[in-house]
């Protein structure tokens, strides 16, 4: 099959800039893999304020002196609550050690049902909903995948600012303890 009819296969299927972006991306070690290498490259998902629906307060990633773990979710995502329902367990053995952001990337969604899933589900890490300009900077930097939520993506930044992509999918506590010690 040529290039050309490839490409025009995958736009027909809805995929084109999608695949291609995350074909890119896949090389890189950014598309969804996970990689050991870390950037420490700045963005607006590290510096903008974002807000915790379940406190009110304001943070930063950037804000925190201690390893974040990051993942992007929406309300609606099975998988999702699976990771989150795992991250508590994780919570239990790390204690404060590690700061657990949230960002719900869903458009669709807004503070009140993020607010609302936290609570009834028991989570009591950093929820807050992402603003356009975070998640552009997510999948600007680190592939469009970051911004889909069944594949369970997620971020580690260490202390010292560098950043890595988790694997996507389930992560067991001993993976996320595993990660949080290669800091």
């Amino acid at each position: 099959m040529s290039e050309f009819s490839r490409r025009d296969a995958l736009r027909l299927a809805g995929l084109g800039a999608t695949a291609a972006l995350a074909g890119c991306t896949s090389s890189l070690g950014l598309g969804g893999g996970g990689s050991d290498d870390c950037t420490t490259e700045d963005g607006a998902w590290r510096t903008t304020e974002l807000t915790d629906v379940l406190t009110g307060e304001t943070f930063t990633i950037d804000s925190f002196e201690k390893p974040v773990l990051v993942e992007t979710f929406a309300v609606w995502c099975s998988n999702c609550k699976r990771q989150q329902d795992e991250l508590i367990e994780f919570h239990e053995a790390v204690g404060d050690d590690v700061v657990s952001v949230a960002l719900d990337t869903d458009p669709g969604e807004d503070a009140e049902q993020v607010r609302r899933h936290a609570e009834s589900n028991g989570y009591h890490w950093r929820y807050a909903v992402s603003p356009g300009q975070v998640t552009d900077s997510l999948a600007s930097q680190f592939g469009t995948s970051m911004l889909n939520p069944p594949q369970v993506p997620m971020l580690l930044r260490c202390a010292d600012g560098c950043t890595r992509r988790l694997k996507d999918g389930h992560k067991s506590t001993s993976f996320l303890r595993e990660q949080v010690d290669g800091c």
